[in-house]
């Protein structure tokens, strides 16, 4: 096209039907990029304190998560005037937490999921609190509680510098088995409530009874779990019978081995269900409430822990709130991994996040060893938070996954940044978070750039203080 041409360019004359649906400026000067932007900016998952002033209206349920050290990106100020940095709950969102022990990564856990759970107006705005889901599997430490349970405790004066009354309903479902030893674990958490987890055969399917089975199609199939499966194709997606498929088992001609096999999956198998629909999981499932699934069990074997996981978060998904969810995957790299018998739950945390928008899902996954996180699942999460570590490991496998400016001559590298760190500081990756420019009053993506931000404050009980020999 001539230079001529580009400056004879008329916008579009206003009875062209064929323009309608087409976003761009119009001849009388109106447009209609308008509803675009602003659904961009009701979806942007951070927003600095600048930039929500400048959107009145657009962020109703949003929380303070911490305050902005710095900005590195392209025209924004290193330092902005208003240093908050707001989480917008209303959207859903994912985010990937990690870090060294003892850098504030549970930390930051806890504090995203007070801004979805606690109605407090020093941390923000929340009309309508989520629904919460923890799930917690480690067999390392099993003398001490999850450290979410400390949710359901506000936080001492000696911690806020002010007394607090804010806290969550807590609800720590555990193993049948188990539930005396348990409930002397989180008995110092007064208020925490401690109960059997259970689930419902009402809420099996073929599909679920396959993963309990310890199904994987890319493993040889033990005699057992062929006749199951033969068995479970007969009754049909929707005709899935739990006694039924027991009496039809019994009655398989399978080797005494075989048979052996059979009987300790489906013994651990009964110890968790019920024929209640009262006793089920699902009946905990409440906007304003946390649920914590901690499933630490001797006699139960981590592929069974895991298919249980997979169900839960399923239920989970489906239970139908007026609200939205929000879900923590913590200490996730026991679970969440390459592993073969994690493989299929992964496969299905990976297929939830990428459809967050429909199921109205906000994910948060905390691990202290991001190199065993699935590369899609690294991508796919809306932010980053990364706190202190000093890992070549992590730093090169991470940037395979980060898109930022990086400028390896000088120390405004965020990889050269990660290891200077302060106790609850943390590089946060964002591309849609909201900041404004130098020049501009108007909010824009950070796209390429980071933040440093500090965690703000906890409102409920700090119970991952390290523990030291001598306190002054």
């Amino acid at each position: 096209m001539s230079s001529g041409s580009v400056r004879n360019f008329k916008p579009p004359v206003l009875n062209d039907p064929e323009v309608d649906l087409l976003q761009v400026q119009r001849s009388d000067g109106t447009s209609n990029l308008d509803s675009t932007l602003e659904h961009s900016t009701r979806n942007a998952v951070l927003v600095t304190g600048e930039a929500e002033k400048s959107s009145p209206g657009q962020f109703p349920q949003r929380a303070v998560v911490g305050s902005i050290v710095g900005q590195y990106a392209h025209g924004f100020p290193r330092i902005p005037p208003n240093p908050k940095l707001y989480l917008n709950v209303n959207t859903p969102f994912s985010t990937l937490i990690c870090g060294v022990q003892g850098s504030g990564k549970s930390h930051s856990a806890s504090v995203i999921l007070e801004g979805c759970l606690i109605v407090d107006k020093r941390i923000g705005t929340l009309p309508k609190p989520l629904a919460g889901l923890c799930l917690h599997y480690d067999r390392g430490s099993v003398n001490y509680p999850c450290e979410s349970a400390y949710l359901g405790l506000p936080a001492t004066r000696a911690q806020l510098g002010f007394k607090s009354t804010s806290s969550v309903p807590v609800t720590v479902l555990v193993s049948p088995t188990c539930l005396e030893t348990m409930r002397k674990i989180y008995t110092p958490l007064k208020g925490v409530n401690v109960m059997p987890f259970y689930l419902s055969t009402s809420n099996l399917n073929s599909s679920r009874m396959l993963t309990l089975m310890g199904f994987d199609e890319s493993a040889i199939m033990p005699l057992y779990l062929q006749r199951a499966m033969t068995i479970l194709r007969s009754m049909g997606a929707d005709r899935f019978n739990y006694d039924a498929f027991k009496n039809k088992m019994s009655k398989e001609p399978l080797n005494p081995a075989q048979k052996c096999s059979y009987k300790m999956r489906i013994e651990m198998l009964d110890s968790y269900l019920t024929g209640k629909k009262s006793s089920d999981v699902s009946s905990h499932f409440k906007p304003g409430h946390l649920v914590i699934v901690d499933l630490r069990d001797p006699f139960t074997n981590s592929s069974l822990v895991i298919a249980m996981f997979e169900i839960i978060v399923g239920l989970f998904v489906e239970r139908h709130m007026e609200t939205g969810k929000v879900l923590l995957l913590d200490e996730a790299h026991k679970y969440l991994n390459s592993d073969q018998c994690s493989a299929r739950f992964t496969e299905s945390m990976t297929s939830l996040i990428r459809q967050q928008r429909h199921f109205g899902m906000r994910t948060i996954i905390s691990t202290q060893e991001p190199t065993v996180v699935p590369d899609a699942i690294i991508d796919l999460v809306s932010f980053l938070v990364l706190h202190r570590f000093s890992s070549p490991t992590w730093i090169k496998h991470l940037s395979k996954h980060i898109s930022v400016d990086q400028d390896p001559e000088t120390d405004l590298d965020w990889s050269r940044m990660i290891s200077r760190l302060a106790l609850g500081e943390a590089v946060i990756v964002a591309p849609t978070a909201l900041s404004i420019k130098s020049d501009s009053i108007s909010s824009e993506p950070l796209a390429t750039g980071f933040f440093i931000a500090r965690t703000r404050k906890r409102l409920t009980y700090d119970g991952g203080a390290s523990i030291v020999a001598y306190k002054s």
